[in-house]
């Protein structure tokens, strides 16, 4: 599993305030996003990206 996001390419982020980096989290598919460009995304569309399965959260980490 990477640790990267496959939704924005990067390793690492900052949270939506800038503060901190932002946790990866991995789908029910094993796609792994930032947690803070999926809580983007499932707003609008509540699908992995890329398998476009249903999203559900599996686990979250660094």
């Amino acid at each position: 599993m990477s640790n990267s996001c496959l939704r924005c390419q990067a390793d690492n982020k900052r949270d939506v305030m800038g503060r901190q980096d932002c946790v990866v989290v991995w789908g029910e598919c094993n796609h792994s996003f930032h947690h803070c460009c999926m809580s983007l995304w499932v707003k609008q569309n509540n699908r992995c990206p890329l398998c476009q399965q249903e999203w559900s959260i599996q686990r979250m980490g660094k």
